[in-house]
């Protein structure tokens, strides 16, 4: 009974160790050690060591380090990685010989080599628990404390509340504070000041002088338009005389033109009548000629001197000058040679 009784103990101080300890004195554990900076209020024994939210292991420990002589304080972090949690693939188990506690620290520099950093991590907003979160930082240097020789050393980096707490250390408050300061001084001197006051009562008499002138324009837009409209019709009519008067001359230009050609092919029949008809045609072309600068005239006062129209107008009167200028010297040419009609133009006909 004795022996029964004290086996049952026995078993029961088992069981109790594998319950309470989490089965801890059952499992491989690889301890690590990481310095932070500042404050680690919110981690505590048992809190999390996760990689990218993975557990791997969890905080055995907290101490802190006071150096007498240099009289600064340190924070260590001493933790257990379960090796159980990383599954190892392509490797040849044939080959590979018990892992030892160095193999496994040589693997670690090599991934701290590689980047690998420790950081404080926000657990829960609720509570404010804090755990250590594993992640590659390659461009964050590998900054060693080696204040413990005999654990391997995980370094850490500032968590970014950290960093911007160190930056705005950094900068100067009470100056900043100081110019602020001033700045509201100034903006309170210039609203306060009369020159503010005056500025802003000559801007409503300006923006009032400006209404107002938008209503005089407003009233006059409209006599405006009318007027604009009115000399839009003078133009159109004004047009239309002009193309009904350059109608009427080019008639007379034509008529004129076909009596200088019907004279020319009746010249043939004597020299008389030649010249009574050339004399007619002249007349009647100098008579078309001076309605033509009539008209000019009439038109001068309406139509550019550069229009399309004076253009032409100009051109027609030149060629009918031409035609008379021509019709004079061929009257001349048959009174001193009345044969040239029977025999043509000579040689010296022209002399």
């Amino acid at each position: 009974m004795i022996g029964l009784f004290v086996v049952g103990a026995i078993v029961l101080v088992v069981v109790a160790i594998g319950v309470l300890g989490s089965g801890k004195l059952f499992k491989e554990s690889i301890p690590y050690v990481m310095v932070f900076e500042g404050s680690v209020k919110g981690l505590n024994v048992g809190s999390p060591v996760v990689f990218r939210g993975v557990k791997i292991g969890s905080v055995s420990s907290i101490r802190m380090r006071f150096n007498y002589a240099t009289k600064a304080m340190t924070i260590l972090v001493y933790s257990d990685f379960d090796p159980s949690q990383i599954e190892i693939v392509n490797i040849d188990k044939a080959t590979v010989k018990e892992t030892t506690l160095r193999d496994r620290y040589a693997s670690m520099r090599e991934l701290i080599g590689r980047g690998l950093r420790a950081q404080l991590e926000m657990q829960s907003i609720v509570t404010w628990q804090l755990q250590i979160a594993l992640d590659f930082y390659p461009d964050k240097p590998a900054v060693y404390t080696g204040i413990v020789t005999t654990i391997q050393e995980i370094p850490t980096i500032p968590t970014p509340l950290q960093e911007l707490t160190k930056k705005l250390e950094s900068l100067p408050i009470e100056e900043i504070f100081n110019k602020v300061n001033l700045a509201m001084d100034g903006i309170a001197k210039l609203v306060q000041s009369p020159e503010l006051k005056e500025s802003i009562a000559n801007l409503n008499i300006a923006l009032k002088d400006v209404q107002s002138l938008v209503r005089n324009v407003d009233a006059q837009v409209k006599p405006l338009s009318a007027g604009v409209s009115e000399t839009i019709r003078d133009t159109q009519k004004l047009v239309k005389n002009a193309d009904s008067q350059v109608t009427t001359l080019g008639t007379n230009l034509n008529e004129a033109i076909g009596d200088g050609r019907k004279l020319i092919r009746k010249a043939d029949g004597s020299v008389d009548s030649v010249r009574v008809g050339l004399v007619d045609m002249i007349n009647t072309a100098s008579a078309a000629i001076k309605e033509a600068e009539k008209v000019l005239e009439e038109l001068q006062s309406s139509a550019r001197a550069d229009s399309v129209f004076m253009y032409r107008v100009t051109e027609s009167l030149s060629e009918v000058e031409k035609a008379a200028r021509s019709l004079r010297i061929l009257t001349d040419y048959l009174e001193r040679h009345p044969e040239a009609l029977l025999s043509g133009k000579g040689d010296g006909g022209g002399k």
